[in-house]
């Protein structure tokens, strides 16, 4: 009887986008002695596409063996693997957009038409990047960009330029996120690519020349799709909005902790129950006078008092029962059955629910 072959073949595509290239290298080297699977590399403008391949007698095995490789490529380079299979940059961040129902908007017609090329290949582009009424080919937003660049940035000075561009897109535009760039088709050494969002601007120093403006486009998508996802955003300066920054000085990275909004719950429990308490407390007091912080109040139709040397009533019964010490508030039958308990011929005396 002949061995049974490994004739089922899987592959698995890992996505990344300017990963850390040592990173990169020493997990292949790791996972490259692993039996039944083999690894391929392919690059271009920035993008690095890890293809995983592994035979098995069965499909779930071959399975099995690829997601495991994959899992120790995107545990070793972090945000920058972005996902798996035949998806797009562009069809990942849109479906990041999608999800958190956000926008992009393009600052001038250049950069609108590199988006404009990459979300062509997704039917999801045009639900977070459109040519409508607010987007720059509508003159009154150009117009305001314009201002906008002249009020807050230095002529010449490419960075604030394009930060300036990029913060009046997405404010005049109504979109979550702007993008802009300067320098290409100018003849400039470097073209400054500038991603707005949320009061902060994130600008990217790209190399000029043949290809540039496909990095320049999959670098907005990357640090875009960084941002939906509230990671860091790798290989770009950020600084304030609207500000007279400088260059060299860049604001730290800002980093969300996953512990903001369980923390931020829970205070707000804290000061509910505070609340809660002190409210209890002052109102609803079982010493203290009647009124507001009083005592529960009683029957309004009894009174208690006590002569010397007879024990006085409890508070909130009738003042013509009498209670002997030690009898508990009964009545002792008499020879004929009846109680010796004298009975009020008034109201009945009402026991206080403390008493």
């Amino acid at each position: 009887m002949q061995p049974m072959e490994k004739n089922v073949e899987k592959q698995l595509v890992v996505r990344t986008f300017e990963p850390d290239m040592n990173a990169l290298k020493q997990t292949a080297k790791q996972l490259a002695h692993m039996q039944d699977t083999s690894l391929n590399l392919y690059g271009q403008a920035g993008e690095v596409l890890i293809v995983v391949t592994a035979r098995a007698y069965a499909q779930a095995a071959a399975t099995e063996l690829t997601e495991n490789v994959a899992e120790q490529f995107e545990l070793a380079l972090g945000p920058a693997a972005y996902g798996r299979g035949k998806g797009s940059l562009a069809y990942f961040t849109a479906g990041e957009l999608i999800q958190s129902e956000s926008t992009i908007a393009a600052a001038d017609p250049a950069t609108g038409a590199l988006l404009a090329e990459e979300f062509s290949h997704t039917k999801r582009g045009p639900s977070v990047f459109d040519f409508g009424d607010g987007s720059y080919n509508d003159s009154r937003v150009v117009a305001k960009i314009k201002n906008a660049v002249y009020k807050y940035a230095e002529e010449g000075n490419a960075p604030q330029i394009a930060a300036a561009r990029a913060a009046a897109a997405a404010r005049f535009a109504h979109a979550d996120f702007g993008v802009a760039s300067v320098g290409m088709g100018t003849g400039a050494e470097v073209v400054y690519l500038a991603v707005a969002h949320r009061g902060y601007v994130y600008i990217k120093r790209i190399k000029n020349g043949e290809g540039a403006g496909k990095v320049v486009a999959l670098s907005a998508l990357d640090m875009v799709r960084r941002l939906a996802q509230k990671q860091p955003v790798d290989r770009a300066r950020m600084f304030k909005a609207n500000s007279d920054f400088d260059w060299n000085a860049p604001l730290k990275k800002r980093r969300s902790s996953k512990y903001a909004a369980p923390i931020a719950v829970l205070a707000v429990l804290l000061v509910a129950l505070a609340v809660a308490c002190w409210y209890f407390f002052t109102h609803f007091s079982l010493g203290g006078g009647n009124g507001a912080g009083g005592a529960l109040p009683v029957s309004g139709s009894t009174s208690t008092s006590a002569s010397a040397g007879e024990p006085a009533s409890m508070p909130g019964t009738d003042a013509s029962v009498s209670q002997p010490a030690g009898d508990g508030g009964s009545g002792t039958p008499d020879a004929g059955g009846a109680s010796s308990t004298p009975q009020s011929s008034g109201n009945t005396g009402v026991v206080h629910p403390f008493g």
